[in-house]
């Protein structure tokens, strides 16, 4: 049998089936990160969430709020299979290519970024590691620590927004909930829910 040239025995392929079939899925997975990462956007933008008492609206405040919520996704998306690796790790790779581009948006030197970038990774990997461990404790324990790690880590301790940190936490455990009951194929198309 001749393939492109190529004289292959009447057995073999050119290409390990799984080989091609993730070529073929690798546009689908792009797609549907690209999906996600917009909503994980919408979700961390909502400007309900900003303001006096609130979330900062700075930079670091809005890193923090995506990170939160991308550590929801993430952990929905973990130990789901190969397609849902690919899409997670897709999702992540969108959110620090944006994430590159608003540093140098902000003025950040081409010097700085990619020091500024692994910073921000390290953050994200701490955070992540909190809030997905906080997300596993007993439902009777889960608010009030992620009360706790919302205050310090995205409220910067400010005693104003005490009483939010709480309300965010809510949120988010009641989001990392409704996700628990939207199915894998869901997510794997693009289809976010946001939270409530």
């Amino acid at each position: 049998m001749c393939v492109g040239g190529w004289f292959l025995p009447p057995h073999r392929s050119p290409m390990p089936a799984n080989l091609i079939s993730r070529l073929f899925r690798k546009k689908p997975i792009k797609v549907a990160a690209r999906a996600l990462y917009d909503q994980l956007s919408l979700a961390a933008r909502n400007p309900d969430l900003y303001g006096e008492g609130r979330v900062p609206d700075s930079p670091d405040g809005r890193f923090e709020m995506l990170a939160l919520h991308a550590s929801v996704l993430f952990s929905r998306l973990s130990k789901r299979g190969d397609q849902a690796e690919e899409t997670s790790q897709e999702v992540f790779n969108i959110m620090f290519s944006a994430l590159d581009h608003a540093l140098r948006e902000l003025g950040v030197g081409d010097l700085s970024v990619g020091k500024r970038i692994r910073k921000l990774a390290e953050s994200f990997y701490g955070r992540m590691a909190v809030y997905t461990g906080t997300l596993q404790l007993p439902e009777d324990e889960q608010l009030g620590v992620l009360a706790e790690a919302i205050s310090v880590h995205v409220l910067e301790k400010d005693p104003a927004a005490r009483g939010f940190a709480t309300e965010l936490a809510s949120r988010i455990r009641d989001w990392t909930l409704d996700l628990q009951g939207v199915a894998d194929e869901t997510l794997l198309r693009g289809e976010l829910p946001l939270p409530r």
